[in-house]
Formats: C-alpha cells, sequence, structure tokens
C-alpha cells in the first residue's frame, strides 16, 4: 500500500466518522427539542387549565352566592307576612317562589360542587342545607286555621333562627370562596 493511499484511507475514515458524530450529535439535539416543546406544550396546557378552572369556581362561588342572598331576602322579607295571613293565594304565591329560589339555589350549590375546593364544597353545602331545611320547615309550620299568637311568634322566631344560620352559613361559605381564590 502506498503512502498517498494510506493518507486518503485515513482522510476519508476521519470525514465519515466527522459526518456520523455531527449526524448523531444533531439526532440528540433534535430529541432533546422535541422533548422540551413536549414540555412547554404540556405546561401551557396546565397552566390554561388552571386559569379555566379558577374562572369556573369564581362564577360557580359567586352564583351560589347571590342564590343565597336572593334567598335569604325571601326568607327577611316574604315569610314574614305569611305569619297570620289567612289567605290562601298569598301562601301558594310564597310556596311557588320558594321552590324556584330552591332551584336555583340547588343548581348554584351543584356548580360549586363539581368545580369548587374541598373547603369550600363542604362550607357550600352547609349553606343549601341551611337554607332548603329553614325554608321547608317553615312552611311546613304554617297552618292555616292556627290563630294562636304563641304560633305566630314561634314561627317569627323561627325565621330570625333560619336568617341567623343562613346568614352564617353564608360568611363560612365566602371566606372558604375567600382561601380558596387567595391561595390558587
Amino acid at each position: 500500500m502506498e503512502s498517498g493511499t494510506a493518507t486518503q484511507l485515513i482522510t476519508v475514515g476521519a470525514t465519515l466518522s466527522g459526518v456520523v458524530l455531527t449526524l448523531l450529535v444533531n439526532a440528540y439535539l433534535e430529541r432533546r427539542r422535541a422533548r422540551d416543546t413536549r414540555e412547554l406544550e404540556s405546561m401551557r396546557n396546565d397552566s390554561e387549565h388552571s386559569k379555566w378552572l379558577r374562572e369556573e369556581r369564581t362564577k360557580a362561588y359567586a352564583g351560589l352566592s347571590l342564590a343565597g342572598e336572593e334567598v335569604l331576602q325571601f326568607i327577611r322579607s316574604e315569610m314574614p307576612l305569611l305569619i297570620g295571613s289567612d289567605g290562601t293565594g298569598r301562601r301558594a304565591d310564597a310556596e311557588v317562589r320558594w321552590r324556584e329560589l330552591r332551584t336555583e339555589l340547588r343548581k348554584a350549590y351543584n356548580q360549586v360542587a363539581l368545580f369548587g375546593a374541598d373547603q369550600a364544597r363542604t362550607a357550600a353545602l352547609h349553606m343549601w342545607r341551611t337554607a332548603r331545611s329553614g325554608g321547608n320547615d317553615f312552611l311546613r309550620g304554617l297552618d292555616p286555621e292556627e290563630e294562636a299568637s304563641s304560633g305566630r311568634l314561634d314561627l317569627a322566631e323561627h325565621i330570625r333562627t333560619i336568617t341567623s344560620d343562613l346568614g352564617t352559613a353564608g360568611d363560612q361559605f365566602l371566606e372558604a370562596c375567600r382561601k380558596d381564590l387567595q391561595c390558587g
């Protein structure tokens, strides 16, 4: 073998080795870029999901808060008018309105149950049960034939108890919502 041929073989071998190393490094860098791109996309998706969930929670919390306030105002303003009222029309209208409010409150609670944090869901459940039970118990306690003033006092006291309990439950719910939204 001549020295010129050996030199050419060494040069060709070195060139091929350089090409192979370049291809390997490029393949490694491409895989790394692809992995980094997937990780960035995953982080972006996680961020968008967190933003979406926060917005849904905010809507759900606001919806239940407003529905609870409507129920509270109904109990404070409409239910006392039913005490001692002998008009069955007023009572029937109040019962229809109560069913509507109770349904809206349940829908709002369901949204919190779907999207809310644990503490907010627990407070929402307490608020919903307090409102539902208080209103239902009051309407069941109305007896159109009862004229005794002690019964009227008991019903008036029952309304004060309902509004107090519902106000407290609403405050606890708002505090749980505030904590959730400030932490997230």
